[in-house]
């Protein structure tokens, strides 16, 4: 019972926060490439928030700090960088400086939330990790369109406003919390994620510079906030219900080893497929399959670590970290080949990466 109130609590902030974050994320970079931002600057921006959590985490080594506080601090951060930029004019610097705000909620918010969040699992940790991903696909359905009203309507100001304002619903939840004292030794942690460094570092690798390129080329098909909100509202249609059942199937059986080796090639493969999209209905096709795909496969992650019965807090401390260096690699990729290839090539790189992923597993022998 107390750790369903445990859960219960936690998810009275992720709910409004995913809200408040899922409001206007998606069209946080079509406003910044209407005002003339370039898509080298928009892909460096990704660079800026994976550099922040870094810092963070070197920041807060060896020193106490309250859980409570880290979260209520990476929610003000977020809602702050929405506030910027629904007041200042749209520059670089000011792309370059909200994404890094962004960044510092990774540590700020995610580490301590996922330490309680998976600490209360119990033997869930796959289904409750489907809750935990699917809850914003959930509201991805339908905040897309939203936002795009209200772009449209009222403007990118009053969005990227209420965003900011919606913040303050998961800052007063999270008062709720029962305090705790959070403190970390890097290289403890660090020696905590032995056999799973690798992984985490492709997973890193994978996500952010997939994600990065996917929203500098849906950029090039979808110029509008209607558009791209319809375009990100269809493209999370099934991903939900497939990673719900498929993942409680994975908590009955444990076979969490089958499903990534099943559902990792299929991500590798459908990504690498993306790269010969050539027209919107095309992209259309290759991000829905894609993020199908991903759904199915990220609770699995996470679960695996959660199993394993490492230490919970020094785990996720370490999986922040090697992360983050895993997203700026990814991100540096998609860089490259965005000004010295075709941006297309860096998911056919991607691809590959993430199909690696059960290739390692099979090396490893403490898992």
């Amino acid at each position: 019972m107390k750790a369903e109130n445990s859960l219960g609590k936690l998810l009275a902030i992720y709910i409004p926060f995913s809200l408040a974050n899922g409001l206007a994320s998606g069209l946080f970079n079509l406003y910044f490439k209407n005002a003339g931002i370039s898509d080298a600057d928009i892909i460096t921006s990704f660079i800026f928030f994976s550099i922040a959590p870094l810092l963070v985490i070197l920041a807060l080594d060896n020193r106490k700090a309250g859980s409570r506080v880290l979260i209520w601090l990476g929610l003000a951060a977020s809602g702050a960088a929405y506030a910027l930029v629904a007041l200042l004019p749209p520059t670089r610097e000011l792309l370059f400086a909200s994404s890094f705000l962004f960044g510092t909620t990774c540590f700020l918010f995610w580490v301590p939330f996922n330490i309680m969040y998976f600490g209360a699992s119990h033997g869930r940790a796959a289904s409750l990790g489907t809750v935990y991903f699917s809850i914003g696909s959930l509201l991805g359905l339908a905040l897309p369109l939203v936002a795009a009203s209200i772009a449209q309507d009222m403007g990118y100001g009053m969005l990227f406003l209420a965003s900011a304002a919606l913040y303050v619903i998961p800052m007063i939840a999270a008062l709720i919390l029962a305090e705790s004292t959070h403190s970390h030794q890097l290289k403890l942690c660090m020696d905590e994620l032995r056999g799973f460094k690798t992984l985490v570092l492709l997973e890193g690798a994978y996500s952010e510079g997939t994600f990065a390129a996917v929203a500098v080329i849906s950029l090039f098909y979808f110029t509008t906030p209607m558009e791209m909100g319809v375009f990100l509202s269809i493209t999370t249609l099934f991903a939900v219900l497939a990673s719900v059942v498929v993942s409680r199937l994975s908590d009955k059986s444990r076979r969490r080893m089958v499903y990534i080796k099943l559902f990792g090639p299929g991500l590798g493969l459908v990504t690498f497929l993306g790269a010969l999209a050539s027209n919107a209905v095309a992209w259309y096709g290759a991000i829905s399959a894609r993020n199908f795909f991903a759904s199915l496969f990220w609770p699995f992650t996470t679960a695996i670590i959660v199993d394993n019965k490492r230490d919970m807090a020094k785990s996720m401390v370490s999986r922040e970290f090697m992360l983050n260096v895993g997203r700026i690699i990814g991100i540096g990729i998609v860089l490259f080949c965005s000004l010295f290839l075709d941006i297309y090539l860096s998911l056919v790189i991607l691809g590959v990466c993430i199909m690696a992923y059960p290739l390692v597993i099979e090396l490893k022998k403490d898992i």
